[in-house]
């Protein structure tokens, strides 16, 4: 289905996200007529604020929804494992969380309410010593001394 994406039908792929489901499974062309394809769905997010801001809140929802099944993933027991199978199904969860870790840090980078005011880093670091400020000037020092533990052989 090509054309417009209006809030009924983005409200329609915004519940699918919210289940943690991918936005590219949701719009399958051989899946739901009804879905609009994952192109149409990424360009009206890029045009439409109204249409961005529920596709970011669906996306920090499924990122929950992302972090319970690793939960559970982490947690389930491996008494239905054959014992000569333990490992190789260790390390199949090892990277099916990893992969779900990855995706959870894209989804919901600024936390379940996506305010940028979430985030703790603002890319600025200040660094000051003395506890002066910028437009106090500092006594100067006088240099430390040098001490040579080897002898300089010119």
């Amino acid at each position: 289905m090509a054309g417009k994406l209006n809030k009924t039908k983005m409200r329609a792929v915004c519940d699918e996200l919210a289940k943690g489901k991918s936005l590219k499974s949701i719009c399958k062309p051989q899946g739901d007529p009804a879905m609009p394809y994952f192109t149409t769905v990424l360009q009206a997010v890029q045009r439409n604020e109204d249409l961005h801001e529920m596709y970011i809140k669906a996306r920090a929802i499924g990122a929950e929804v992302l972090a319970d099944e690793m939960f559970d993933l982490a947690r389930q027991p491996l008494d239905n494992v054959e014992r000569s199978l333990a490992n190789a199904e260790v390390q199949r969860r090892r990277v099916e969380i990893d992969t779900m870790k990855w995706c959870f840090a894209r989804m919901q980078p600024r936390g379940i309410r996506n305010n940028a005011g979430d985030t703790a880093s603002n890319n600025v670091i200040t660094l000051s010593w003395g506890g002066g400020s910028d437009d106090t000037v500092m006594e100067e020092k006088p240099e430390a001394k040098v001490i040579r533990l080897v002898k300089d052989e010119r």
